[in-house]
């Protein structure tokens, strides 16, 4: 069989390559116009290609990130979420969640990850969350510029009307961000009740406060006896259910205006604002009083054939000025309690 095949002239093939270069460059002039952070890896989680944005927000260069995987950057809390996400990619959904990267530079970033599965490839976005926060001190600024001009000016009822309904609509945004952004930062995700990082920044809060006004202000250590013995004979599970309970009980027992947060394991401690050590004690006794009589599965197996918890009680004075002071005091507290017998207060 004869084919006849019209030889390919020079200038043929040079049109070729060029149309090939002017592609290439147009691909590479799109991913580079992309205004988002923007990843395209391989079904391994490879960087394959890398947006300028994308450089600037993880802080690695170009290079060097090719040589790296998506969970090199990803912080160690979110690393099950985001091989969830690349699961979810792979069955060909769509995959938006949020999580915190480390940068080359060591910082943690709150981004919003969104990604998709294209011909084999995950193309990834990723929206900083810091611009968000940047935009609402804008939004807030806005607000006071706004209501420096209503009170300035005689406006017309209309332009008032109007003003008023975008504040509400700016201020429900609002509201939005920083609920979800509490959520997410400052919520023990087993009991629901606010983490360590909350209660250290709220209490230095109400420490300042005392200095400037002489506010009274007093802190709970709160410990769940024989805890180990109950998660060991019961299980890890039945054990959760025990810290998420004993967390809504002793919200029960405190004020509205206090803070209750999960100070680590099976410890808690509970910010008790505007409150003199007489007051404490009544709380405490409240809170101890709450899980004593509260009944739990399998609790006649502890050694005290009873779930309770003992806790330490501590007011700030001349003596005790200070966060850590404090904190110091109401664990010694604790302590003595549990020397004491455990299922009582101390102080």
């Amino acid at each position: 069989m004869y084919f006849d095949m019209k030889p390919i002239s020079l200038k043929e093939i040079r049109t070729e390559i060029e149309a090939l270069e002017k592609e290439i460059r147009l691909q590479r002039s799109l991913l580079e116009g992309i205004p988002e952070p923007f990843f395209i890896l391989s079904r391994e989680g490879d960087f394959l290609r890398v947006n300028p944005r994308g450089v600037e927000l993880l802080g690695y260069p170009a290079e060097e990130l090719r040589e790296r995987v998506l969970m090199d950057v990803v912080s160690l809390e979110d690393l099950h979420r985001v091989r969830e996400g690349l699961e979810e990619m792979a069955q060909g959904k769509k995959s938006r969640f949020r999580l915190q990267i480390i940068s080359g530079f060591g910082e943690r970033i709150p981004v919003e990850f969104f990604g998709v599965l294209r011909e084999g490839a995950f193309f990834i976005m990723l929206t900083d969350m810091r611009e968000r926060m940047e935009i609402e001190e804008e939004l807030e600024r806005s607000k006071k510029e706004f209501a420096e001009k209503i009170r300035e000016r005689d406006l017309y009822a209309r332009e008032l009307q109007v003003t008023r309904d975008l504040y509400k609509e700016k201020l429900k945004e609002i509201e939005v961000m920083k609920e979800e952004a509490l959520r997410l930062s400052y919520t023990d995700d087993l009991t629901g009740i606010y983490n360590h990082r909350f209660f250290v920044e709220q209490l230095t809060r109400e420490v300042e406060r005392h200095r400037r006004y002489s506010t009274p202000l007093s802190l709970l250590m709160i410990d769940i006896d024989y805890f180990k013995h109950y998660n060991d004979a019961n299980g890890h599970l039945a054990g959760d259910q025990v810290l998420k309970a004993i967390a809504l009980l002793i919200e029960r027992g405190v004020r509205q205006t206090d803070v209750v947060a999960r100070y680590g394991g099976e410890e808690f401690t509970a910010i008790l604002t505007n409150t003199e050590r007489t007051g404490a004690f009544e709380i405490a006794e409240r809170v101890r009083r709450n899980v004593a009589d509260t009944r739990f599965p399998n609790e006649s197996a502890q050694p005290d054939k009873d779930l309770t918890v003992s806790v330490g009680v501590a007011t700030i004075s001349s003596s005790i000025s200070t966060l850590t002071d404090l904190i110091r005091e109401a664990d010694h507290a604790l302590y003595r309690a549990k020397k004491a017998g455990r299922n009582r207060t101390e102080g």
